[in-house]
């Protein structure tokens, strides 16, 4: 039986915001279709505007860094090192958003925020190593590395969730454990010297994390989405993070003694 068109001057019913329905659509470019996304990218000079701008934030923080510390690079390899990783995410990221052509935009999006969320918590750890010894935190290390694949490559692909965008926040959620714990443990060596700093960044993850989870869902009510919104937090905490290593960096992991000054 044919279906019954819908009678000219009346509004065609669009179909309802996402509440727990499945987002599993994948565009050329092998990444998600986000709120902000056109239904077909190319015929747009800019497919995401406001994922695109808030992109290149990511940017601006390496910029500003990278003159922050200029002629003292070498008092700060940890930062200098990741410098060029971040700049590498922030223009594949903007340029992801803004063309959504080339799967090369996607995995730039992608891949540095992971190898910079595995380099935080190597570096931290291997402060750590220097301060209470190898074995300890070698096997708290191992530990939370497993967990971490078990929970995105087992966990995480056998659940069933009603979202798949689900499985993506919780995977950037056991990422974030992962810098926490030698994190936590840090902030006790030093008796949480500059961790409001710290909290500031966990309180803008919190948001940012929020903000991606409910793109394009019932609970999203801006036109243009709230995927920006996860970029514009997650780079105030990608700036209250590097704020935190740049000032514990060369800082030994004893009480006792007072903290260097920092410009």
């Amino acid at each position: 039986m044919p279906e019954e068109s819908t009678p000219p001057g009346e509004p065609t019913t669009a179909p309802p915001p996402q509440t727990l329905a499945p987002r599993e659509e994948r565009l050329p470019d092998r990444g998600p279709r986000y709120k902000e996304t056109p239904a077909d990218p190319q015929t747009v000079s800019v497919a995401e505007p406001y994922n695109a701008v808030t992109a290149s934030f990511f940017i601006l923080i390496v910029a500003f860094w990278a003159w922050r510390i200029r002629g003292r690079y070498r008092q700060y390899p940890f930062i200098t090192c990741c410098l060029p990783i971040l700049l590498a995410g922030g223009i594949g990221g903007t340029l992801y958003h803004a063309l959504r052509t080339r799967t090369v935009y996607f995995l730039l999006d992608l891949i540095p925020i992971l190898l910079l969320g595995l380099a935080a918590a190597v570096y931290l750890a291997l402060r750590l190593v220097r301060a209470s010894g190898w074995r300890p935190v070698a096997l708290v290390t191992v530990g939370l590395l497993g967990a971490l694949v078990l929970m995105n490559g087992v966990v995480f692909r056998a659940i069933p969730f009603p979202n798949p965008n689900w499985r993506v926040n919780l995977s950037y959620a056991s990422q974030a454990i992962l810098i926490l714990v030698p994190l936590s443990a840090v902030l006790v060596r030093t008796r949480f010297r500059y961790g409001s700093w710290v909290a500031g960044a966990l309180a803008s993850f919190a948001i940012a994390w929020f903000c991606r989870l409910i793109d394009g869902t019932e609970f999203d009510t801006l036109p243009m989405g709230t995927h920006w919104l996860w970029h514009t937090f997650g780079a105030i905490t990608t700036y209250a993070l590097t704020e935190y290593f740049y000032r514990i960096e060369g800082m030994p992991l004893n009480p006792s003694i007072p903290p260097p000054g920092k410009p």
